[in-house]
């Protein structure tokens, strides 16, 4: 059973998240964060449907 800090870690990484997903025109390094937040919220959750995918980044600027 997880901890109520533990809990509220994950509370607080799903609402950076919601906020980070808000931004219309992402940068790089916006995405970047992105990424990584969803990297940790899937580890930390154990979903078996990341489990065999492989999440790749850092994303790179949009080529024009």
């Amino acid at each position: 059973m997880k901890t109520k800090e533990e809990l509220q870690e994950l509370a607080q990484l799903v609402r950076i998240l919601e906020a980070s997903c808000n931004i219309e025109y992402p940068t790089p390094q916006e995405l970047n964060f992105r990424l990584a937040i969803m990297k940790k919220l899937a580890e930390a959750h154990h979903l078996k449907e990341l489990r065999a995918c492989t999440i790749t980044g850092p994303a790179s600027a949009p080529h024009d």
